[in-house]
């Protein structure tokens, strides 16, 4: 009788230990995340699905454009805008009279580390300049930024020191377009060079050089075929462009007589008629530090290159399983100071919010989504619509919850179930592409079927 009341206290004992361990917080081994110990799992079950159901994460009040046309498994932009400014309208009517009357339609994709290195924007661009037309790899930073390990573009620069928004110091007000600056010393050299890492990327027909400063200096530029010429500026406090015009496969820049208030910008490197698309990827930004580049900047950039579609995509930095609710309406309204600036420098632009794509973790449950990515890719839909900009759900053109895992498995997306390669980049950029087709398509029905 006493070994039975001993082993009866010892079970009782362990029962109660294995309840409180419930509470103990999980912790993480090389990426691996601990299971908590649940005695009543089972009994937990249906309470813990109900805490992740998206469905009360708020939904738009205003409701988007209908759109008749819609293509088997193309996910649709859906446009808040109402024909109003900042919708989807002026870039569509961009796209139909791009090769009609030989005009140029400049795309900005704004975004973090998902597309860094020209990753999936490198596939986007050459789709569009196939069908749209066009050349030439868009906007490169003066040295490292947007320029440095990206297949489309060959970038060697000597002398020049980069200044980024994630690493201090750094003075917002000096920014450029793509939340950077650079500052050079005399005789200091950049040289871009095209590949055939894509059709369309290797040549261009102008390169415009842009840049502010305070006092004059010169600037030699050396196309590929070798003959120089010597361009003198005097000092302004405007954005100032340089610009070489004719067929070239690569250009250097040498810079004498520059001050060290002397701001260097980037190259644009385009076809003269056709769709540019630049790349503005800056890795581990949210987005909202777009609200602090100067809007005089913006404009006085705008002026030579006047952005018909700006796409913001972000998330990845922002989502983790404890995401929350208030956490997202927080997020959202810091983005909506980036759209708000964007709005006032480029007036004429259609805006579009991508969301979060898929991003997984390894648990004990094995590979699942992170808790948040649903909740936010809801919560930037409610953005767009409370901006009356546009939106398309990523999440979904990826292939919804889990995806990431599945792109890993195929080689499609790196190991670390956050970024991909350059073949997810192309699969997720002809998901995009469709998108933009069906949502010309649908323009056209309305504006000019009648």
């Amino acid at each position: 009788m006493r070994s039975t009341g001993k082993v009866f206290l010892l079970t009782l004992g362990v029962v109660v230990i294995l309840l409180l361990m419930y509470h103990m917080p999980t912790f993480s081994i090389n990426d691996i995340e601990t299971r908590p110990v649940d005695l009543l799992s089972d009994l937990r079950a249906d309470k813990e699905k109900e805490k992740d159901v998206v469905s009360q994460v708020p939904v738009p009040k205003k409701k988007p454009v209908v759109q008749k046309y819609h293509p088997k498994g193309v996910v649709l932009i859906e446009d808040f805008a109402g024909g109003a400014k900042g919708g989807m309208n002026h870039f569509y009517a961009k796209l139909l009279q791009a090769r009609k009357a030989h005009e140029s339609v400049h795309i900005a994709y704004f975004g973090d580390s998902f597309v860094e290195g020209d990753i999936l924007t490198c596939d986007l661009r050459e789709m569009l300049q196939a069908k749209y037309g066009g050349e030439g790899p868009g906007w490169v930073d003066c040295g490292g930024g947007t320029g440095s390990n990206r297949g489309t573009l060959l970038t060697r620069y000597q002398h020049i020191k980069e200044n980024v928004v994630i690493k201090k110091p750094f003075d917002a007000r000096l920014q450029g377009i793509s939340q950077r600056y650079y500052h050079a010393t005399e005789g200091a050299t950049l040289k871009l060079t095209g590949t055939k890492f894509r059709p369309h990327v290797g040549s261009w027909d102008k390169a415009t050089f842009f840049f502010k400063t305070p006092t004059g200096f010169s600037i030699e530029a050396t196309p590929g075929d070798g003959v120089s010429e010597t361009f003198r500026f005097s000092g302004s406090d405007s954005v100032q462009v340089q610009q070489t015009i004719k067929p070239m496969t690569s250009i250097a820049y040498r810079f004498s007589g520059i001050n060290a208030q002397t701001q260097l910008f980037g190259v644009a490197l385009d076809g003269s008629t056709g769709v540019s698309l630049d790349n503005f990827s800056m890795r581990g930004v949210p987005g909202f530090s777009i609200a602090n580049i100067p809007v005089k900047t913006l404009q006085e950039i705008g002026r030579y290159r006047p952005y018909d579609l700006i796409i913001l995509h972000f998330g990845l930095n922002v989502v983790t399983d404890k995401t929350t609710d208030a956490m997202c309406r927080n997020y959202i309204n810091r983005m909506k100071k980036a759209i708000a600036t964007l709005r006032e420098a480029f007036p004429e632009a259609s805006i579009v919010v991508f969301s979060v794509p898929d991003r997984v973790q390894r648990s004990a449950d094995g590979f699942h989504s992170l808790k948040g990515v649903l909740k936010l890719v809801a919560f930037q839909r409610v953005l767009a619509s409370e901006c009356g900009v546009a939106y398309l759900n990523m999440h979904q053109i990826m292939g919804g919850k889990d995806s990431m895992k599945q792109y890993v498995d195929e080689g499609l997306a790196a190991k670390d179930y956050t970024h991909l390669t350059y073949q997810g980049g192309k699969k997720i950029a002809n998901g995009i592409f469709q998108s933009i087709l069906a949502g010309v398509e649908n323009y056209r029905r309305e504006y000019y079927s009648h």
